[in-house]
């Protein structure tokens, strides 16, 4: 890719030795050591890793609170979602597609901070980053289905063959079900402190690639949190 494409594989024409120069160069800029990056091994379900635990083959979501660790979600239309308990001092990334939405990916990362750093549900903050708006994207009815019976407002038209369906609003649902309190959610819905985070990956050529947008051979930009020491 002509610019900074932060995710390899099987399917994609850059070579892992580009883009582990692209984190490299993203560690310098950001002030994080590259050495102790973690980035999901994604498999669009809703297994979350806790950092020093048995690292599963494959897993959408990661979970530290351990200093000097930076964690990070890849998407390319997907979800990249930042957690962060700055009580106990924990963070999380998530990827979310369709298919870990369903899942229950956003709330599984929750579920997990909460048993294993005991964190609380109130004190837990979400950022939903650019991904494909409501605007871009569609599914078919089976699967439509799925997000009206979270919410009938996800689905345009839950009887059409196709029909637009809100990935991010699923998401801010499922979480508040969970808890989370609707102020600590950063995403595009009215009110949001974040919305210029979430902006829609296929709108928007110039900032973001977009696996709808482009294609096959497309890019990938991440989310990635740490944990760090109080100033």
């Amino acid at each position: 890719m002509s610019s900074l494409n932060l995710f390899n594989s099987l399917k994609r024409r850059d070579p892992v030795a580009v883009v582990n120069e692209n984190i490299q160069r993203l560690a310098r800029n950001a002030g994080f050591n590259a050495q102790t990056f973690y980035l999901a091994k994604v498999s669009h379900g809703n297994t979350i890793w806790t950092v020093g635990k048995n690292e599963p083959q494959s897993y959408d979501g990661i979970v530290t609170n351990q200093k000097g660790i930076t964690i990070a979600a890849p998407g390319a239309d997907c979800i990249p979602l930042l957690f962060a308990d700055p009580v106990q001092q924990v963070c999380g990334a998530a990827h979310a597609g369709w298919k870990g939405t369903l899942a229950g990916v956003a709330t599984a990362t929750v579920d997990t901070m909460v048993a294993e750093f005991g964190s609380s549900v109130k004190d837990v903050r979400v950022v939903l980053g650019p991904s494909v708006g409501r605007c871009c994207f569609m599914l078919h009815r089976e699967a439509a289905r799925g997000f009206a019976a979270i919410d009938p407002g996800c689905v345009e038209d839950p009887s059409a063959a196709r029909s637009h369906v809100d990935l991010r609003r699923a998401s801010r649902v499922l979480l508040e079900r969970a808890g989370i309190l609707p102020e600590n959610i950063g995403d595009d819905s009215p009110g949001s402190r974040d919305t210029k985070t979430t902006l829609c990956t296929v709108c928007h050529p110039d900032l973001f690639f977009s696996y709808i947008r482009d294609g096959s051979n497309f890019g990938t930009q991440i989310g990635f949190i740490s944990v760090r020491d109080h100033l």
